[in-house]
Formats: structure tokens, sequence, C-alpha cells
């Protein structure tokens, strides 16, 4: 079977979509043939039977001149394909609809954001079939939706046997944005310092100004931590490359997420599959919560109760941390590890496809 796949970029270094390049690896064996078309492409070393065909060259495109280059290489494959997986975006489905509808190709959308707008609407209409991680990662109710877990490279996020090393590191992990709630982190940390005058330890904020924050949302969080007096505690980091991220995970004493429900965050599940004990407000997270010690569902935005839990995991002894990080890479790894999800996935797409 050959396949269309269309994503955002092919990239194994790039912070948010760096896992695009191992599936479309692990896909490349249970496929004849993929053609991926993206905007950008890094000259990753793939299998022989892909075919990357980026849309933006050294020089850059307009949006227009991207759009009729998107069009000319997909005529160009009408012969060569039989079914299209659309990775994050509907404006890819409503893109590559036309000819799909021209030529029977069936459509596969992979999409977990909140957010809802008419062209997802479209998109799910054009769609035979919408995969996604969670129940909530999805918000349109449809028959179509197949929810198949997140795609977590377990075999690279895992826990190591390092002793957490001094000062403690409490890490978060997620792009700069308003709806990750950093300001009741901020706040929170300020109470745990008042708490821990004479323990050392720092906060490492990973991630870019990606999506839709305000303008200057970095300097706004800067002033924050500044004005709270936390400039030597709190390092806004800003992105990691995607193969070094493991590293930030490891070496933490902590892991917290804070935002609000909606879908399942892969930085969480990443973190617990590196064994880091994490603290997380997202109720999709609930159902692991109630099974492992290693992850705890808070129930309030109270910035001093968030405080004494961070104090409970930073203080969490070696043999502990030992037993809940292999609990929670098994947990991970079962629920969302790449080899799973890549076989549901592309039985998913055959079956369309037949």
């Amino acid at each position: 079977m050959r396949l269309l796949y269309i994503t955002y970029k092919l990239d194994s270094g790039d912070s948010l979509v760096g896992h695009v390049v191992s599936w479309i690896r692990g896909l490349s064996t249970k496929f004849a043939a993929i053609e991926v078309i993206c905007l950008t492409y890094s000259g990753e070393d793939l299998p022989d039977n892909i075919r990357v065909h980026p849309l933006v060259d050294e020089k850059g495109n307009s949006r227009f001149s991207r759009y009729i280059k998107f069009c000319q290489i997909a005529w160009k494959l009408r012969n060569s394909v039989q079914i299209v997986f659309c990775q994050f975006s509907p404006e890819y489905v409503l893109g590559i609809a036309p000819l799909a509808l021209l030529y029977s190709w069936p459509i596969i959308i992979w999409y977990t954001h909140r957010h809802v707008s008419l062209r997802l609407w479209l998109a799910t209409i054009l769609s035979k079939c919408v995969v996604t991680a969670s129940p909530e990662s999805f918000q349109i109710k449809t028959n179509k939706t197949s929810v198949i877990g997140h795609g977590i490279n377990t075999d690279k996020f895992r826990p190591s046997t390092n002793v957490i090393a001094s000062p403690s590191v409490i890490l978060s992990v997620g792009r700069l944005s308003p709806i990750k709630n950093y300001e009741l982190l901020i706040d929170s940390i300020l109470s745990l310092r008042n708490v821990l005058s004479n323990e050392d330890f720092v906060v490492r904020i990973v991630g870019g100004d990606e999506g839709n924050a305000p303008q200057n949302y970095r300097s706004i969080l800067q002033e924050r931590i500044d004005a709270s007096g936390l400039g030597k505690l709190v390092k806004l980091v800003g992105p990691i490359p995607y193969g070094q991220i493991v590293d930030e995970y490891i070496s933490a004493s902590a892991h917290i997420n804070l935002c609000a429900t909606g879908g399942m965050d892969k930085a969480v599940l990443e973190g617990m599959a590196c064994g880091v004990p994490t603290l997380v407000r997202n109720e999709s997270f609930a159902s692991m919560a109630n099974v492992t010690s290693g992850l705890e569902l808070l129930k309030s935005d109270d910035a001093d109760l968030i405080a004494k839990r961070l104090l409970k995991l930073i203080r969490m002894s070696q043999g502990d941390r030992n037993i809940i990080g292999k609990d929670m890479w098994e947990m991970v790894d079962r629920s969302h590890g790449q080899e799973q999800f890549l076989g549901v996935l592309a039985k998913t797409i055959q079956r369309l496809a037949d």
C-alpha cells in the first residue's frame, strides 16, 4: 500500500515535532511506499521507500506559492498513492480534499488539541477517520474518532539509573503560552522558596514561543519572575532540540504541568516514561494517577498547596524514585508506546483503504 503523509515539518531536532521522524520511520516497514509533503525538511536519513517533498526552500515562500507548490506535488503523486494521512492541521485536509475526492483516496487526520474551529469541522466531514491521543484530545463528537494513544518512543524516553544530583531541579516542559499556567507555577515556586530557605533547588521552564501567546509573553513571565525575587532560581530555558530533551527529564527531581484539562499533554507522558515524579492539573490523567504514586492530579490551584506537593517530590528518596520510575515507564509503554501506536495506526489506515 502507498501512503501520502502530510505534516508540518520533518526535523528530528525540532522541539515540538521531532518525534514525527521516528513515526515515519516506523510506518515505513508497514507500507510499500510513503510520500511525505511537509513545509520544511532537514534532510533526515530515511528508508529508501520514503520520499520527501518540502514546500519551502532556502529562499522561503509566500503562503500562496506554497499552496501552488502543494497542488503541483499532489497532482504529480496522483497515481502513486492510495490513502492520505494528515497530521496536526485541518488545513492539510482541506488542501488535499479536492484531489482525494477525485481519486477516491480516504483521508485520515491526526488531531490532538482542545480548539475547535470551522476548518476542523469541515476537515472532520471530509475525513474518513480522526485518530487522536485521548478522548479529551478531540472535542467534536463523531463516530469517526479513534483513540490510539500518543506514540511515545519508550526506547528513548526511559528512567535513568543515575542518582538525582543537587541542587534539586523542578522541570516544566511546554510552549510558552498562558494555557500552560506558568504564572501559577511562579507563584508556587515563590511559596516553595519561603519554605526551603536553606535548601537548594532550581526551576527550569523548557519551551519556545510557538502558539498563540500574547506578544512579549516571555518578557511578561520574566518580569513576574524578577518581581518575585526568583531570578536566580527560575530560568526560562527556551526550546531544546528533541534529541536532548531526555537529559532534562532524567536530571529532574520533579516535573510539573499546570495546563488545565483539554487533552493529554505529550510532555507529561514523556516525563513519566523517564520516571520523573509528576504533578498535573489535567483531569485527562486521572485514571493514570489512580494507579501510580508517581503521578499526582492536583485538585486545587492554590500556590501554597502546590508548593507542598513539590516539596514532597523533591525530597523523595532514590529508592522510591526507582520503584515509581519503573511503574510509570511500564504504564506509558502499555498505553502510549510508539510500537503499539504505530501498529494500530497502520491497521487503521489499511482498513480504511480496503
